[in-house]
């Protein structure tokens, strides 16, 4: 099969090689398509070094099932599916406590979270067992059941761990492919009023496109002033989803009593300036999240068949798994939003 195969930093070579051979309660997908995430492209620029070459990323998946390993029950060749890229034990602590994103036997298909790392979907072909696999609703796209795994951390680090309830007035930083999501999350789920800030205008409207309230142009404004304009109680809530030091600072800089920030982007190291003093007297709380598990990737699932989030409108361009080199290009570009790789292309 062809596969995209990354031999070292910023050299993702296509080659052939052997298809994968699904075992004892595995099934073999043929890929419909996988989104590239921005830890895929920081993987193959060298901005994190986690991963060993050879190795195959894409972690963002859906496609349709072409061969049953053995003692495979319940699923047929033909099925439409989703599959997650974490697989974990179910018998450590963190399963059993619900939290299987901490499993410390995990095994992540193609992607970053956990040590164990197996060849993802930047193929034609993955092997995946049945336990992490999905039902993908019939009239659900590829290009938007493949965003089901990105979709599962917004909906788990918006809902599930910040606690959004309704009419509360959310503040997000960061109008890229997660930002974007979570957005749609808040606005399905009745947020107050919604603000999304970013530096791209292209971006900022793409999230007027999705429901939001208001937008603020971080190079045209200044942000917190605007913020209290827009919101004169201030945030409830506010995400950092722009992945940098600076939105992890203003962060804190937005809030004022008992707002909760959630630090959903930056996974680069560093740190920023905050007060534990203002912290006690605002009882400002925090939260964070990555990864999914079972209960988010169904819940996700749920939002996209029942038509409350639309994955596919971020989606601003699609390649073929040959021209895998010119999307890896295309990340680099502030005008992207989501980039889908279609293997079948």
């Amino acid at each position: 099969m062809l596969a995209a195969v990354l031999e070292g930093v910023r050299r993702l070579e296509l080659r052939d090689v052997p298809r994968p051979v699904p075992r004892r309660g595995q099934v073999l997908v043929q890929i419909k398509a996988c989104g590239i995430c921005q830890t895929d492209h920081s993987a193959y620029t060298g901005r994190r070094m986690n991963w060993q070459p050879p190795m195959i990323m894409g972690h963002e998946m859906a496609g349709v099932i072409a061969e049953l390993g053995p003692e495979v029950e319940g699923w047929s060749v033909g099925d439409e599916v989703v599959i997650s890229p974490v697989i974990t034990c179910g018998k450590c602590r963190w399963c059993r406590l619900g939290m299987s994103n901490h499993c410390k036997n995990g095994i992540v298909l193609g992607g970053d979270g956990q040590e164990i790392v197996w060849d993802g979907a930047f193929a034609e072909y993955l092997a995946a067992p049945t336990e992490i696999l999905y039902r993908k609703p019939e009239h659900v796209p590829f290009e938007a059941a493949c965003l089901t795994e990105p979709l599962a951390g917004c909906y788990k680090g918006m809902i599930e761990y910040s606690q959004l309830r309704l009419g509360e007035d959310v503040v997000i930083l960061g109008a890229g492919s997660m930002g974007l999501l979570l957005a749609q999350v808040a606005v399905a789920a009745g947020a107050g009023r919604t603000v999304v800030v970013d530096v791209v205008p292209s971006r900022l409207k793409k999230a007027l496109e999705l429901g939001v309230d208001h937008v603020i142009n971080a190079r045209e404004e200044d942000v917190r002033r605007r913020v209290y304009e827009l919101l004169p109680e201030g945030p409830d809530l506010v995400f950092e989803a722009a992945g940098t030091l600076e939105a992890a600072q203003l962060t804190y800089n937005l809030t004022r009593e008992a707002t909760r920030v959630n630090m959903f982007g930056v996974i680069i190291p560093g740190e920023i300036e905050v007060s534990p003093m203002n912290i006690h007297w605002q009882e400002t709380r925090m939260d964070a999240s990555f990864s999914v598990t079972p209960r988010v990737m169904t819940k996700a699932l749920d939002l996209i068949a029942k038509g409350r989030v639309h994955p596919e409108r971020i989606v601003t361009h699609t390649f073929s798994l040959r021209e895998i080199g010119e999307a890896m290009k295309a990340m680099e570009s502030a005008e992207r939003i989501k980039i889908v790789i279609r293997p079948d292309a």
